[in-house]
């Protein structure tokens, strides 16, 4: 049965229109949610500049703009408050701290379990404790 999360929205941002698809396809599944998709952090910027989102899900190597600078971007006054999710194909340690440092909430690497997105998001979002 799947969450109503009707009244959030999600900033989806990601380069591979296959990993959006993914994501997208297993949210609305999983969670009624108003989802944007943003191909790049550039992209991002405008949409967040032109919107209101409850959660912000990137990934960091992307063109034109990653998400470490569009992390910075949020953190530094755009969305201050917003809950970062960082999805990435960068595992090691050293990335994942330079994540959390820049002021995501979360780190998840690729290839994402699904479970453990809709519950990061759900924690992030829903209040629900796991």
């Amino acid at each position: 049965m799947p969450f109503n999360l009707s009244d959030k929205s999600i900033l989806v941002v990601d380069d591979s229109p296959i990993m959006r698809m993914f994501l997208v396809m297993n949210m609305r599944r999983m969670l009624r949610v108003n989802i944007t998709e943003a191909v790049n952090g550039q992209d991002a910027l405008t949409k967040l500049m032109n919107g209101k989102f409850d959660l912000l899900l990137t990934d960091m190597n992307m063109p034109e703009m990653g998400g470490a600078e569009l992390v910075r971007f949020v953190r530094n006054g755009l969305q201050r408050d917003m809950p970062i999710v960082i999805i990435t194909t960068k595992g090691e340690s050293k990335d994942r701290d330079l994540g959390m440092r820049l002021g995501a909430n979360s780190y998840l690497t690729k290839p994402v379990d699904v479970k453990e997105l809709i519950k990061t998001i759900l924690t992030h979002l829903g209040g629900y404790k796991f």
